[in-house]
């Protein structure tokens, strides 16, 4: 298991900021049925990235509007 730097917190969505109930450590989670695009991965922050699991709320979100989510989080 990798730590998160310092300001990481690796239960949280590095987008919405909100719980990510990532279970992927369990052997069993959300994020193993559902397709995570690339593009979207490419928008996490460098710090968080393979730190911080996205939430299902975000992959769906971004999936339905993939411009408008970018626009919305591209600057932060």
């Amino acid at each position: 298991m990798q730590l998160a730097p310092a300001g990481v917190d690796a239960a949280r969505c590095p987008f919405c900021a909100g719980a990510n109930a990532c279970a992927a450590e369990t052997g069993s989670c959300w994020c193993f049925d559902l397709l995570v695009p690339e593009a979207l991965l490419a928008l996490v922050p460098s710090k968080q990235r393979n730190r911080a699991c996205i939430c299902q709320n975000c992959v769906r979100a971004f999936t339905r509007d993939p411009d408008g989510f970018t626009e919305r989080y591209r600057k932060r």
